[in-house]
């Protein structure tokens, strides 16, 4: 049976004893991943206001975490040839949340030219060496995704109006790169603002390496993957504009648009959602606030990132992806530079008619419940929206 984690564990050398004595492994790799871990168990200690059920369920994430640490270092060890796997990205999605990214993500991967995490995969990436045989593995870890995602769906209450979570379907990257603890999710579960703001000036360029050996992890797994170009998203990415310009020098980098005012209810909502399950105190303001703030610095850099690099960016409008979702997507696919064939269209054809949106529940929010008010996220991102009338 697994330890519970308590408020006392949340201490970076405490959580590696309980990583290695679930694993009964050592080798962490490099130390770089500890001072992000330190930022965040502090503020998680200090700022959260967990509750017990946040404890257990925030702290086994960070256990978990160190414990694939340990696992993928090994497995190295044991593979070197994954190192030589070819991890070919033609896009990446750096939409701020809310603005249709998830859509035009699974509408894209659901071409044979390419590829995506899914998201059994992103929560547990690598194999268990306990396994008989790969076959038994990977059901093993689909069945275990499948108790997480119900169990998620009870603890956050009305999430499945708001995100369409499914254990099978492609889905961010954002849990592979929580695995270094620098990434937002904390952000989006947990009232943690310091650690928010130790995040934007962070160098993150330690964590998208180990991104891309995650994907070479999963790419080696399932080698049929091999030749097709990776489709990644998700909001993170916009805390790291040119780590990401960088690390995958030959994706297009989309952004999503869908105005402000209707975004950020949206995301007010979800964070609000998914924090009330972990905290008996009401942090929907406060986090309405950080987030206002936050995505606010994130889209200024992001401003900043492609005034250096123009070419490299792609914008699709939210209304005309509804509208328009096969024209979007060839879109995105001749900016990546990959040719639209009949059977990507087909492809395309057929994810949207099994995945329609009337037939989630209703997601109902509104700004006066966070006490932001339009003329706030007016004045807020007025340099965004100058610049991108879509947002408006």
């Amino acid at each position: 049976m697994q330890d519970v984690v308590r408020a006392q564990d949340l201490q970076v050398e405490r959580l590696k004893e309980l990583a290695r004595a679930r694993t009964g492994l050592a080798d962490f790799g490099p130390a770089h991943f500890e001072t992000p871990l330190g930022q965040l168990t502090r503020a998680m200690r200090e700022e959260a206001a967990l509750n017990a059920a946040g404890y257990a369920a925030m702290g086994e994430r960070l256990v978990n975490a160190l414990a694939n640490r340990l696992r993928r270092v090994a497995l190295f060890a044991r593979h070197p040839e994954i190192a030589d796997e070819r991890v070919d990205v033609g896009a990446v999605i750096v939409g701020l949340p809310r603005t249709g990214s998830t859509m035009l993500h699974r509408l894209l991967a659901a071409s044979p030219q390419a590829t995506a995490v899914r998201w059994w995969e992103s929560v547990f990436p690598l194999p268990r060496e306990s396994a008989a045989d790969a076959a038994a593995d990977r059901a093993g870890r689909i069945a275990d995704s499948e108790a997480l995602v119900a169990g998620i769906m009870a603890e956050a209450a009305g999430f499945d109006a708001i995100h369409p979570l499914d254990a099978h379907a492609d889905d961010e990257e954002l849990p592979l790169i929580e695995q270094s603890f620098v990434s937002n999710m904390p952000e989006s579960m947990m009232f943690v603002p310091s650690y928010g703001d130790w995040l934007l000036a962070a160098d993150q360029r330690a964590a998208y390496g180990e991104l891309i050996d995650y994907l070479r992890v999963l790419q080696w797994q399932s080698p049929e993957r091999r030749g097709a170009r990776w489709i990644l998203k998700c909001p993170h990415h916009l805390t790291a504009v040119d780590t990401v310009l960088e690390v995958f020098p030959d994706a297009a980098v989309v952004m999503t648009h869908r105005p402000i005012a209707q975004l950020m209810p949206s995301w007010y909502s979800m964070v609000a959602t998914l924090t009330a399950a972990y905290s008996d105190a009401d942090h929907a303001r406060a986090q309405a606030a950080h987030w206002t703030a936050r995505l606010r610095r994130n889209l200024a850099d992001m401003v900043a990132a492609r005034a250096r690099k123009p070419g490299r960016f792609v914008d699709v409008d939210y209304r005309s992806l509804l509208d328009r979702p096969l024209a979007e997507a060839e879109r995105v696919f001749g900016a990546a530079g990959l040719p639209v064939g009949q059977g990507d269209r087909d492809a395309w054809t057929g994810w949207l008619a099994a995945n329609r949106r009337d037939a989630r529940p209703t997601h109902r929010y509104s700004l006066e419940q966070f006490g932001i008010s339009a003329e706030r996220l007016r004045d807020d991102f007025a340099f965004y929206t100058s610049a991108f009338p879509n947002a408006a």
